[in-house]
């Protein structure tokens, strides 16, 4: 998806936002402990001893926030888990270009209310 003039829109450019063709290519591991390339993650004063550990849902959200709105496809695929994507979609923190470009996947993963 690109920046377009839509509302909530970002001004000025966006990158597109990477999307799988489905959930089901979303294999992430949900435990152990994982940390992110320089490309996709570079706070604080030493980026590279981040670790996230999977088996916390706080710290799994945190880093499914950012592989969505940094990573590649291929980061998304290796670390998101889809069916935990669409449980922590409520509670995420995203831009509102990427949550607009995810959200038709989402939509269809939830079941009918």
């Amino acid at each position: 998806m690109r920046g377009e003039a839509a509302s909530g829109a970002r001004p000025g450019w966006v990158r597109d936002v990477p999307i799988p063709h489905a959930l089901a290519e979303l294999s992430g591991p949900l435990r152990g402990s994982v940390g992110l390339p320089a490309r996709v993650f570079w706070s604080g004063p030493d980026p590279r001893a981040v670790r996230w550990n999977l088996a916390d849902p706080q710290r799994r959200r945190d880093l499914y926030e950012i592989v969505l709105v940094e990573g590649t496809l291929d980061d998304i695929r290796e670390l998101v888990n889809g069916a935990e994507l669409v449980r922590l979609w409520d509670r995420m923190y995203l831009p509102p270009w990427v949550r607009a470009a995810w959200r038709p996947l989402i939509d269809a993963a939830r079941p009918a209310a």
